[in-house]
């Protein structure tokens, strides 16, 4: 036998040889071609917006893009005009997306229609298109869902709306008030609902609600110009907060709200985040528009990629809210914040004067 064979280091040597050999051997395999896995489908969404893209948008995109699940998202806007809705909802029949997503109460209700419709069949789910809804403040109150738990057909969604007790409990904690003003538009489902709601709580929480609702052109479109005269009016009659609801035609107008509210040093308490974020509202305690966005794009996966079906899926709102307030306008009105609600609260900083819509 040949000793030399077992020499130590040429021993080392073969043993490392081999290794190589390995190696080698095995990321050959792995270059070898293998039965692909097929591509992941293009999920076909439509989109119906009322008023164009936004926030809740952008965070719908992103959550796909970042999940790299594939889709493509067709945009229709019905630019805040009801008459174009039909024609929307039969484009979508038309279509025959593999997901419906549709934006606000109105664009809602005329495509997926409300849960107790006479005859639901003019409607999305009838036709056997499942629908998602977002930036609807109240689907109950609405009668999109029957409950937030199920809505027992064809669709899920989302809320944004923070329950307006919680809204006004929350203000309290930065100053106190007794009588509560709001514009709002009679118009709109949301803004009218919202109204109700401040008025049966009025009782448990102790204030007094002064209304004013916009009155109405000829052609029966709310009048944007009587929003200052209006906001006068509550602010004589001793108001010490203004209330902006969830009214798509008041979020639009928003800056001649709150800057007739802050010319008579007013403070504004906000529903939505624009007026506080973009305009000239003190304060907000609000779901953040791309967070509502992000949550409907999971609730969408679960229906595309997971397979389940829209009524098995609840009816949600982000777990947590943002208590937003605008600095520039706390200084304008003399209001700084206390300082335990500075622990949490979000500041908008900058020049309130330059920002526009």
């Amino acid at each position: 036998m040949n000793m030399a064979l077992f020499h130590p280091l040429r021993w080392s040597w073969l043993t490392t040889a081999l290794f190589t050999l390995m190696i080698g051997v095995m990321a050959a395999t792995l270059a070898l071609p293998t039965s692909a896995e097929p591509p992941m489908k293009t999920y076909r969404i439509l989109m119906v917006l009322w008023r164009g893209e936004e926030d809740a948008v952008q965070g719908f995109r992103d959550y796909f893009a970042t999940q790299r699940i594939p889709v493509s998202i067709m945009v229709r806007d019905a630019a805040g005009d009801l008459a174009k809705l039909p024609g929307l909802l039969k484009e979508a029949k038309a279509i025959r997306p593999d997901l419906v997503v549709t934006w606000g109460t109105s664009v809602t209700l005329a495509l997926l229609g409300p849960y107790d419709a006479a005859d639901p069949n003019p409607y999305l789910p009838a036709a056997g298109i499942p629908g998602i809804f977002m930036i609807v403040s109240q689907p109950v109150e609405s009668r999109i869902v029957p409950a937030l738990a199920s809505s027992g057909r064809n669709i899920t969604g989302t809320a944004y709306l923070v329950p307006e007790e919680t809204q006004l409990r929350a203000a309290r904690s930065y100053f106190d008030f007794d009588k509560i003003g709001i514009v709002y538009n009679d118009k709109e489902d949301n803004a009218r609902l919202s109204v109700e709601a401040l008025r049966a709580l009025a009782p448990t929480l102790g204030y007094t609600l002064i209304e004013r609702p916009l009155p109405l052109d000829r052609k029966g479109n709310p009048r944007a110009d009587l929003i200052e005269p209006l906001v006068a009016e509550i602010a004589a009659a001793g108001a010490q907060l203004l209330y902006q609801p969830p009214d798509s035609f008041l979020n639009v107008n928003r800056d001649r709200l709150t800057q007739a509210a802050l010319a008579r040093g007013l403070p504004t308490l906000a529903a939505g985040e624009n007026p506080v974020r973009n305009s000239y509202a003190l304060m907000g305690i609000i779901n953040r528009y791309y967070t509502v966005g992000q949550l409907t794009a999971y609730k969408a996966r679960q229906i595309l990629v997971e397979g389940l079906n829209p009524k098995e899926i609840p009816i949600e709102a982000p777990k947590r809210f943002s208590f937003m307030i605008n600095l520039p306008v706390a200084l304008q009105l003399g209001r700084y914040p206390p300082m335990n609600l500075l622990k949490f609260a979000e500041i908008i900083e900058g020049d309130t004067d330059i920002r526009r819509p």
